[in-house]
């Protein structure tokens, strides 16, 4: 009887049929494992050409060198007659050694007191020692150029380095790294102060201007700078980086400020134009025009934050006919668009026909009916409204409270105590956002409008180009 194990043995080897010696000789040669393709393809890199060479060029150029320093050097009967007596005794020197103890003056007046002398021959002397030891540096560096040598390539400045000095724009600064230029900047130009609310900016102009490239396994990464103005070719010491704030940015955040100023939802209209304002120091335009559109911008967001607190005040005051009255014709008086500002005119006529101020009420209702909107259809009911509010002012023509309001006289509204200030009376601005503040009180303290510049202070004011 067969053993099972062994028949289990046999039967493997039958089913697998005849084992094949394999030849070593048939083995296909070994090959090295060659590293990964790089990510990055980039022609010319690096950019300084370098003539390739052998160790026969190296060795060949460094005995040639050797043969002429070799030859530049004395004879050794030169060096071993110092100890001639004929040197003292016969005075038969040299010319050359005689013009050069001529010109040697060791002083002769001078006596030496404490070894006061440093040995000074004058700059012409320096200047020459400095000029042979930069060329036998050059000679070192360029040793067998003629022979194929190699010359080493002269360093190129780095990217952020370039940036900080082709650019005056703060966004430009902080995307380089060099943050404490970037605050100087921003407090001379617009006078900051607080620069808590630029620290969101600030860093994302400095994140968003390096990409890093994952290298090969067991290396570093690649830093690539991103440059804005490599659209037709490297800039080189011209560069300047992209930035993260586009004016696409501010168009959104006033867009929605707009939406949420329509929809009377003024807590987040005011956070809209806020961030808008914090934005705008740290955006860099392209050209002439965008610049303008920015600085428009600006203005928008001025005049829509200040139109906002005015409304908040409104509601502080509803108990007061007088001063809830004022607060509301100040309202019509900021440089809304026409939508809004039929919104602010019909709100108006409403609080002054409540506290029977009727001369007042007419001015709101006239300058209503002429807005262009008013002649649309779904303004229909509106303009009847504002039509019997007309009529009813101008047949009791009283006013119920005397107002600090006069509709007549051009004003700007004081941020602070939100009064009018009119046409020369004392006052002070803020030299980013342009609000205005009547008197001096508020001269060297944060402006309320943006909340991180000094009032009162001139500077050059905003710089939005590169």
């Amino acid at each position: 009887m067969i053993n099972p194990i062994i028949f289990r043995v046999l039967l493997t080897f039958y089913l697998l049929g005849p084992v094949e010696k394999v030849s070593t000789e048939n083995k296909r040669a070994g090959c090295l494992l060659q590293p990964p393709t790089p990510i990055i393809k980039a022609s010319k890199w690096p950019t300084y050409e370098v003539k390739k060479t052998t160790l026969e060029d190296f060795e060949a150029a460094a005995d040639t060198y050797v043969e002429e320093s070799d030859a530049a050097q004395p004879a050794e009967n030169d060096y071993n007659n110092w100890d001639n007596d004929d040197f003292a005794d016969n005075q038969n020197t040299t010319g050359a050694v005689t013009s050069a103890l001529n010109d040697l003056d060791l002083g002769d007046d001078d006596e030496m007191g404490d070894w006061g002398d440093d040995l000074d021959f004058g700059d012409d002397m320096a200047d020459d020692a400095v000029e042979d030891e930069v060329n036998d540096m050059d000679n070192v560096t360029n040793m067998g150029a003629g022979t194929g040598g190699f010359n080493f390539p002269a360093a190129g400045r780095p990217a952020a380095a370039c940036w900080t000095t082709n650019s005056s724009h703060a966004s430009v600064h902080s995307a380089a790294g060099a943050a404490t230029s970037a605050l100087q900047l921003l407090n001379r130009q617009i006078s900051v102060c607080d620069f808590s609310r630029l620290k969101a900016g600030l860093i994302g102009n400095y994140l968003g201007s390096v990409v890093s490239v994952p290298g090969v396994p067991g290396s570093g990464s690649i830093s690539v700078p991103l440059l804005a103005n490599d659209i037709s070719g490297f800039p080189g010491e011209q560069s300047l980086p992209r930035t993260a704030l586009k004016m696409r940015d501010l168009v959104n955040g006033i867009r929605s400020g707009y939406r949420f100023f329509q929809g009377g939802k003024f807590k987040e209209a005011l956070g809209a134009f806020t961030s808008v304002l914090e934005m705008i120091p740290l955006a860099v335009t392209e050209n002439r025009n965008e610049a303008n559109e920015v600085k428009e911008m600006l203005e928008i967001c001025k005049e829509y934050i200040t139109a906002v607190r005015i409304k908040n005040a409104m509601a502080e005051h509803a108990t007061d006919p007088v001063r809830c009255t004022e607060l509301s014709a100040y309202f019509t008086h900021c440089n809304l668009q026409p939508a809004h500002l039929l919104l602010a005119l019909r709100l108006a006529m409403a609080n002054a026909f409540k506290h029977k101020n009727f001369i007042t009420t007419a001015g709101f209702a006239r300058r209503l009916l002429e807005l262009p909107d008013m002649s649309s259809e779904r303004n229909a009911d509106l303009r009847v409204k504002a039509t019997k509010f007309l009529q009813k002012s101008e047949q009791e023509a009283r006013n119920e409270h005397d107002l600090n309001y006069n509709p007549s006289s051009t004003f700007t509204i004081d941020c602070e105590r939100l009064v009018p200030v009119y046409a020369g009376e004392e006052s002070v601005s803020c030299s980013y956002c342009g609000s205005i503040y009547g008197g001096s009180a508020m001269k060297n303290k944060i402006c309320l409008t943006c909340k991180f510049c000094t009032v009162g202070v001139t500077t050059l004011g905003l710089v939005s180009g590169s």
